[in-house]
Parts: structure tokens; C-alpha cells; sequence
């Protein structure tokens, strides 16, 4: 089935273990924070949601395989952070947040064509078109699964705590590009 599908192992636990690591600093340190800065706002959302980062690369670079290889550590971490602590989310939301991603990125492949893409075909300026799109539709989305209207304020919550875990993901990565290049110059 995996050979079919055209999906393999490794980049299973690359994908899963990038997830479960942002999701983990997300919920160990950005939401404690949160609660100490911001304990006004919903507990529902983040104000720097890595995983989201995560989620938009996996499905840049791998197309719709992304979200099957995010489905499981996704429900995980849904099972042990928002059931677990018995929040009221929909048991769709994972899905819905992997669905968004992927319209959004064909919006952009569609519509938007990049000339600044580099050796590995990658385009930071078009990953970032993608996760805003994504973190919108992402936000309306959760706000309708959340209490079946628009609510503004979750809408706001959810799109820009999805847009900052990107850019401040895309931020390392580029930082990371940059040092790899630093030593193997070195060597």
C-alpha cells in the first residue's frame, strides 16, 4: 500500500518527528508564556503556532503525500494536548487545519508563479504566500468547527499565531541553510 501510494518510511518520521518537536515547543513554552503575558486571550489558539510551519513545508515539498504523512502525529498531538486537556475542539480540526494547507497551496501553484527558487526548488516568498492563505482559511475554518459562526477574534487568534510559527520557522531553517553552507565551505 505505501509503495503504491508512493510514501516511505523516512520521510514519515522526518515529517512526524518535525511536528511532534514544534508542537511540543509550541505547547511547553509559547502557550505558558502566553498564559503569563496575554491570559486574556483564548486558550484555543496560539500566538506562535510552529506546527503550522511544519504543516505548510510538508505539504511544499511533498504535495498532497504531506498531509497523510501529518495525519497521525497531528491526531496525536491533538489527543494528548486538546483532548487531554479536555478542550473543547472539534475532533476534525487536524484534518481541517492539513485540508486548508493543501488548498492553499494549489491556489498558489495555480496563481502565483515564482522565478526566485533555488537549488532544491524552493521559494521562501511562495511558502510564505501559501501560509498566509492557509492561516486565513485555517482560521475561519477552526472559528466555524469551534462554535459554528464566524468568530472574529479566533479567526485573528488562530491566522496570525499561524503566520508567526511560519515565518519564525522559515526564519531558522534559512539560518540553518546559511550555517550548513558556512561548514561545508569549511570542510
Amino acid at each position: 500500500m505505501l509503495r503504491k501510494l508512493n510514501l516511505d518510511w523516512l520521510t514519515f518520521v522526518v515529517v512526524s518527528v518535525g511536528y511532534i518537536s514544534a508542537y511540543t515547543i509550541t505547547s511547553g513554552l509559547v502557550l505558558p508564556l502566553q498564559k503569563i503575558f496575554a491570559p486574556q486571550l483564548p486558550i484555543v489558539f496560539s500566538v506562535l503556532f510552529l506546527p503550522h510551519g511544519i504543516r505548510v513545508l510538508a505539504v511544499y515539498f511533498l504535495g498532497w503525500r504531506g498531509i497523510l504523512y501529518l495525519i497521525p502525529s497531528t491526531y496525536l498531538m491533538w489527543a494528548i494536548s486538546v483532548y487531554g486537556a479536555s478542550i473543547d475542539l472539534a475532533i476534525l480540526s487536524p484534518l481541517a487545519s492539513l485540508s486548508v494547507v493543501y488548498v492553499a497551496f494549489r491556489m498558489v501553484k495555480i496563481f502565483f508563479v515564482s522565478r526566485s527558487k533555488d537549488v532544491f526548488g524552493f521559494s521562501w516568498k511562495e511558502c510564505l504566500v501559501i501560509a498566509a492563505f492557509a492561516s486565513v482559511f485555517n482560521g475561519i475554518v477552526l472559528s466555524i468547527l469551534h462554535g459554528d459562526t464566524f468568530d472574529w477574534i479566533l479567526i485573528i487568534g488562530y491566522s496570525s499565531g499561524d503566520m508567526a510559527g511560519q515565518i519564525v520557522l522559515l526564519l531558522l531553517l534559512i539560518a540553518l541553510m546559511k550555517i550548513n553552507r558556512k561548514l561545508t565551505k569549511l570542510i
